[in-house]
């Protein structure tokens, strides 16, 4: 059954889903999305989805899916007997209705140890694990697992995925801040330069950086006094956000 999902305006510059993959691909990821359940899984049957999702368009399903799978958009995996896909991400963009999550999925939730089992280049079943080699596989898995994406830039260590300048630019205007898109340059281009750190810790959660960004704005514009320190050198100490890591 298909489902009502969300698409973020990200999506349509998203470089490197453009690069890997053909318009019908990247429509084909979306649809992928309304026929996934809860946990972003559905069962890989290419006949089915191609009649569901481009009907009307001539081209191989196997092929977009392979691309997809490539670029690290979605993964195949598998219990021994059937195959499945895996959307990268998915419950990081989408939030499924109650009543879904309520009825739960006969679908196996995606592991490593059944996506070993996939021969990426027939997209076929292979038990025999010491058959693969998936460093030369056809299709090898991506170092950044975007799901629907907003960012291209990789995941990093701790599980944090660094936002864009756009994420940044789009977050102040929800917040209502003033001169939002400089703020957002300055925000973005600070920590990336420093790693994406706070103090000297991974970042947990950028929305706070920004936040905590947002309330000190004041407070850097008026430390101009000789005897305070001013706001880039606070911004580089980066001591006033170490309160992040406790949000």
């Amino acid at each position: 059954m298909a489902r009502a999902r969300n698409i973020k305006p990200a999506f349509f510059s998203n470089d490197e889903l453009a690069e890997s993959n053909c318009a019908l691909g990247r429509l084909f990821f979306i649809g992928l999305w309304t026929i996934a359940d809860h946990n972003g899984n559905l069962e890989w049957r290419p006949k089915r989805l191609k009649a569901q999702l481009l009907p009307y368009d001539n081209c191989d399903i196997k092929e977009l899916a392979i691309n997809l799978d490539k670029s690290g958009f979605i993964r195949y995996y598998s219990d021994g007997d059937i195959l499945y896909i895996n959307i990268a991400k998915f419950s990081d963009h989408q939030n499924p209705h109650k009543n879904e999550k309520d009825k739960g999925t006969t679908i196996p939730t995606y592991s490593e140890e059944g996506r070993q089992l996939i021969d990426l280049n027939t997209l076929t079943i292979n038990p025999d694990k010491s058959r693969l080699n998936r460093e030369s596989s056809h299709s090898d898995p991506a170092d950044s697992l975007i799901l629907i994406p907003d960012s291209p830039i990789p995941k990093k260590r701790g599980g944090f995925s660094p936002p864009t300048r756009d994420e940044v630019f789009n977050y102040m205007v929800e917040k209502s801040v003033h001169n939002a898109n400089s703020e957002s340059e300055r925000f973005h281009d600070h920590y990336t330069s420093n790693g994406w750190k706070v103090s000297k810790n991974p970042m947990k959660d950028w929305k706070a950086a920004v936040r905590n960004w947002v309330k000190n704005i004041g407070q850097f514009e008026k430390s101009k006094a000789p005897d305070k320190p001013g706001a880039m050198d606070r911004l580089t100490d980066n001591s006033w956000a170490g309160e992040l890591i406790e949000h």
